[in-house]
């Protein structure tokens, strides 16, 4: 069309994270910030009111959401489902303690959970304590031989000696982790089904 321009194409792993303070925490959302203020200024926001926008931006639900503390043990919520993801929030969350992360992982969908099972025990593997869940299915029917136990057999064949519980139940899972917790601690729900449920026990079993 005569009088249009081309818009620039770039990808947000090229530019450098935003170097101001974000109400939000974790390097990828500095990142994201960066392809935000690029944006913000093709759209012709000054510099100035675009960081200043993004600084005060808190994030959305289920995005590294702070659930609460109890016993000295915080508790966030994460809606991460994929290895990237996961390996995301358990960075944030190692970057926010001092003390020791523990994951309750929820797998979400069968047919994602048999493909990338080797990829996010690869992940859980840089907490300190994981339990996983049984698959969340969603719009899926079960998928015979395939469940959670895939995502803890991989996650004990990348770090052999370590032992992940393997809890099928929700209420198991926030069992395992509340009881291996101690103050100081980070617990971290992890998962894109009803894994954000679990947060609430944990704490519940904490105070």
């Amino acid at each position: 069309m005569r009088g249009s321009r081309r818009c620039p194409r770039w990808s947000a792993d090229e530019l450098e994270p935003a170097e101001f303070p974000l109400a939000v925490p974790g390097e990828h959302n500095r990142r994201n910030a960066a392809a935000a203020l690029a944006v913000l200024a093709l759209a012709g926001v000054p510099a100035d009111e675009a960081a200043s926008a993004l600084a005060k931006f808190e994030g959305v639900g289920r995005r590294f959401e702070r659930v609460g503390e109890a016993g000295g043990v915080s508790v966030y919520d994460d809606y991460a489902h994929n290895p990237a993801k996961v390996a995301a929030a358990i960075a944030t969350a190692r970057a926010r303690t001092q003390g020791r992360v523990l994951v309750l992982f929820q797998p979400h969908l069968y047919s994602r959970t048999r493909h990338v099972a080797p990829e996010l025990g690869r992940e859980l593997a840089a907490a300190d304590v994981v339990a996983v869940a049984d698959v969340y299915p969603a719009r899926e029917q079960p998928v015979e031989g395939v469940s959670g136990k895939l995502v803890v057999d991989a996650l004990s064949e990348a770090r052999p000696g370590f032992a992940p519980g393997w809890t099928p139940l929700l209420e198991d899972g926030a069992s395992f982790v509340a009881r291996r917790a101690r103050p100081g601690d980070l617990v971290l729900t992890v998962g894109a089904g009803d894994v954000d449920r679990a947060a609430r026990l944990i704490l519940e079993a904490l105070s």
